[in-house]
């Protein structure tokens, strides 16, 4: 069952410059920062008690935010959904025939990440999360 927005990740060109403009707005410091040289990106979270936000940016030309960001620019690039069982929530979704990305498929316990495709939420990638 989905319990609500776990984190949202927003896509930026030069992160920098946004964790300068996301700690005014939250008036408050970037909580932590990440490389991910593996998928091309670096990240800085801002945490909150319940979520986070999550800003992420290109180290360079390759990976899936260099291609976001190539193809939409900035904005929104997900939406993390919390859910109480991970496995029961995607068999319920492959019931209702909702396409899903990372599936491992019926029977099999979920490892990684498993996302609502895009064409299903009106081009919001939603990811599905068990803490």
């Amino acid at each position: 069952m989905f319990k609500g927005v776990d984190h949202v990740v927003i896509a930026v060109k030069d992160l920098d410059a946004a964790v300068g403009r996301y700690e005014t707005i939250f008036g408050a410091p970037v909580s932590e920062r990440r490389e991910a040289p593996a998928a091309g990106m670096k990240m800085a979270f801002f945490r909150f008690p319940e979520s986070f936000v999550e800003l992420v940016s290109n180290i360079d030309d390759k990976g899936p935010i260099a291609k976001r960001l190539a193809e939409k620019g900035e904005g929104v690039h997900l939406v993390a959904m919390h859910v109480d069982d991970i496995d029961k929530t995607v068999a319920e979704l492959r019931e209702k025939g909702v396409r899903l990305v990372g599936d491992p498929g019926p029977g099999n316990p979920v490892k990684g990440q498993v996302f609502v495709h895009p064409s299903e939420t009106g081009g919001v990638l939603t990811q599905i999360v068990q803490r």
